[in-house]
């Protein structure tokens, strides 16, 4: 297969409207963190962003991470009636999960907050939001199981462009409170909707039916759940790589300001890194379909994924080396400065895009979340060790360096796992 042929099947499979989704999510997320920024005081931003950064890698662990199990399980499923009677039993499993989560996340709270106690009442609201986004993930998984990508897409600029009304709209009126309720409320409706609009509940089916469904499952749900653990723990684990300079940065510094001005730095080169995401995205159901039967082909689809993204990557960081100082402006002059920081995240962000994001769904793909997990716990290492020192030593352009260093050196432990998965035998 030809990077052409890539490109082609990519758009056969509805990848430019989940790729257009992906690209408006984080145009509009972008929108939302300019006009965020400027509503709020610094200082009340900063408390915001920290506790969605502590939320940020508790969320995999929603309904302990059972909706990663029935993307790659459901996916191995040929029938329409065995994936929805599975997404039913998965989703009345994960929602008690998710509400146990919720608690664990208040009571945890405080003791996170320690050194930024104004943080705690929002991380106590943000609970809720682990509830919500359960619900809001389980229905995106369904449309990508049945090859819905379009509507996948849909409902994501859906719930993208409800975030920047209410996220703006609440926030206005009411202040940093207004802006955490809207994040719990929009993707709830939504997904309460899709949940009845797609028809999924139980009704209309017969336990008889059901019950040879689950019977002829080539698979124990034991190994679903044990799979989902792993691919949330890895989740979790990587997204630390995104987290603990932040919950550093808080605790060492204790300075929100410098908190909000690092998290403004990175917001436009990590959105790029939705161009991963969107191609991953569009191609994991068919990728893991196939992962067991065609080795050659997943080898050569991650060929010539490289080929398209090294111009892509090479593009990205000429474009910030440039351009850091104007784009720094956007978020209005308590900002002004730090411009090298933006550069030094869009070094990593070309890292994530080659290597990173798509072998890490790769390795899902191919069933090998533990090997996921244990590349981020070594990654995780690395991140307390150095992150810390290298902060107290420069401040937040140490951990910038510390981050985008790490993000290269995960990404190229997956591409060895990856080649040596390639030269298996079978």
């Amino acid at each position: 297969m030809k990077a052409l042929d890539f490109i082609n099947n990519f758009i056969a499979r509805k990848g430019l409207v989940v790729m257009l989704s992906v690209f408006l999510a984080k145009a509009l997320n972008f929108i939302v963190s300019v006009l965020v920024i400027r509503i709020l005081e610094k200082s009340e931003f900063g408390l915001i962003a920290f506790g969605l950064t502590v939320i940020s890698f508790f969320a995999p662990f929603a309904g302990a991470g059972i909706h990663q199990g029935l993307l790659r399980f459901g996916a191995l499923q040929r029938g329409q009636i065995s994936k929805k009677i599975l997404f039913q039993k998965t989703f009345k499993i994960g929602l008690k999960y998710s509400v146990l989560l919720s608690i664990l996340f208040i009571l945890c709270s405080p003791l996170i907050a320690l050194k930024l106690p104004g943080a705690i009442p929002y991380m106590l609201l943000m609970s809720l939001q682990l509830i919500s986004l359960f619900i809001f993930s389980m229905i995106q998984v369904y449309c990508r199981l049945i090859h819905r990508n379009r509507l996948f897409a849909i409902i994501d600029i859906q719930n993208n462009v409800l975030l920047l009304i209410f996220n703006v709209g609440m926030c206005y009126f009411m202040g940093g409170f207004g802006y955490v309720l809207s994040m719990i409320f929009v993707p709830l409706f939504l997904g309460l909707f899709y949940l009845k609009k797609l028809n999924l509940s139980p009704v209309g089916l017969s336990k008889k039916l059901i019950g040879k469904v689950e019977n002829g499952f080539d698979f124990s749900f034991k190994e679903l759940f044990s799979y989902g653990l792993y691919t949330s723990a890895g989740g979790v684990l990587s997204q630390l790589l995104f987290a603990i300079d932040v919950l550093l940065i808080g605790n060492l510094l204790s300075d929100p300001e410098q908190l909000a001005q690092y998290k403004a730095s990175n917001i436009i080169p990590f959105s790029l890194i939705g161009l991963s995401i969107a191609v991953l995205t569009t191609d994991f159901v068919k990728l893991a379909s196939t992962s067991s039967t065609n080795k050659k082909a997943i080898g050569q689809y991650y060929f010539n994924y490289l080929k398209i993204f090294s111009l892509l990557s090479f593009g990205i960081v000429l474009f910030f080396y440039f351009f850091s100082p104007f784009l720094m402006q956007l978020f209005g002059a308590k900002y002004q400065g730090h411009a090298q920081l933006m550069y030094i995240f869009s070094i990593g962000v070309a890292g994530a895009l080659l290597f990173r994001v798509p072998l890490g769904n790769l390795l899902s793909a191919i069933g090998w979340p533990k090997v996921n997990a244990f590349f981020s716990i070594i990654i995780l290492i690395l991140n307390l060790v150095s992150n810390y020192f290298m902060i107290k030593k420069y401040g937040i352009e140490g951990a910038a360096i510390t981050t985008s260093a790490l993000m290269w050196l995960s990404g190229l432990l997956s591409l060895g796992a990856f080649i040596y998965f390639l030269r298996m035998k079978n």
